[in-house]
């Protein structure tokens, strides 16, 4: 009956984790659980601000954005052009790894940011739910 129980536990313990990570949070909920989720992969909302399509010197093209929720704001990064972009106001949902410092050099480092870099076997990405346009 012991082993039944256990099982029964470890069992209830991964779909809580599942459940967890499957969960789409608001800016300021994953904030508020940075320490919780820094690494892990996550799925956030939020209306996209300062969005920005550039290029490094190195020629590495990359894409940059505020993701704004109700009290706070995280940093959102990818690599590459987005083919359909969002612009400044829409509603997005974005997946990636959640990191709650990025040191990109000695120079600069990044606070609460969403790497959304579209990866094999990933669900990474972008997802406009609602353009600022539409009524």
């Amino acid at each position: 009956m012991k082993s039944f129980t256990k099982l029964s536990l470890v069992g209830l313990l991964a779909v809580s984790a599942l459940a967890f990570a499957a969960e789409t949070l608001t800016v300021d909920k994953l904030v508020q659980k940075r320490e919780d989720l820094d690494g892990k992969t996550v799925t956030v909302s939020g209306v996209v601000s300062n969005f920005s399509a550039k290029t490094s010197k190195a020629g590495n093209k990359y894409t940059t954005f505020t993701l704004k929720g109700s009290n706070t704001t995280l940093s959102a990064y990818t690599q590459g052009h987005i083919e359909k972009a969002p612009k400044n106001g829409d509603e997005v949902e974005i997946t990636g790894i959640f990191r709650k410092e990025k040191v990109v050099n000695p120079d600069f480092t990044v606070k609460n940011e969403v790497d959304f870099t579209a990866k094999k076997d990933t669900k990474n990405g972008i997802k406009i739910v609602k353009r600022k346009d539409d009524k």
